[in-house]
């Protein structure tokens, strides 16, 4: 009877959810990425290289400690900035106006990844240097955008 109740709550959520989250292709969603940084300001490739990382461009991704989405958005965090992280398209524009702030608070490509990952607080903690516990996230990142500067 458990699982009957859990599956049929599963099942009740996922169908409440925008149908976006299941219907947009990996390249669909680049192209939204794209289209969405360039008109925000901010360099397409490194936010392609982020959501490489974090969902491998598949919005039905769900991560640890809740995190959301293409961008892997925490819903606390998507409230905050007034969007819904379940919204494939309101899920972009968070994870690009979340990588400006940080970017902003911290003045550097690999500093605003490193926030990213970790949070801003833990870059204060480390001194203004990338924590050894984001370290591979950001190299990764550095990898692939290098990659998606040059194709």
């Amino acid at each position: 009877m458990r699982n009957f109740i859990k599956g049929f709550i599963s099942v009740f959520v996922l169908a409440a959810l925008p149908l976006q989250v299941f219907g947009a292709t990996a390249e669909q969603v680049k192209q939204s990425i794209k289209t969405q940084s360039a008109a925000m300001g901010v360099d397409p490739a490194i936010m392609l290289s982020i959501a490489k990382a974090e969902s491998g461009f598949r919005h039905e991704v769900t991560g640890g400690g809740g995190a959301v989405g293409v961008f892997q958005l925490m819903p606390a965090t998507a409230r905050r900035m007034g969007i819904n992280p379940y919204n494939l398209e309101e899920n972009i524009k968070g994870g690009i106006v979340y990588y400006q702030n940080m970017y902003k608070m911290f003045g550097s490509m690999e500093l605003a990844v490193a926030a990213y990952n970790t949070g801003p607080d833990a870059i204060k903690y480390s001194n203004y240097k990338v924590p050894a516990r984001a370290q591979g996230f950001v190299n990764r990142i550095m990898a692939d955008y290098n990659y998606y500067k040059t194709h």
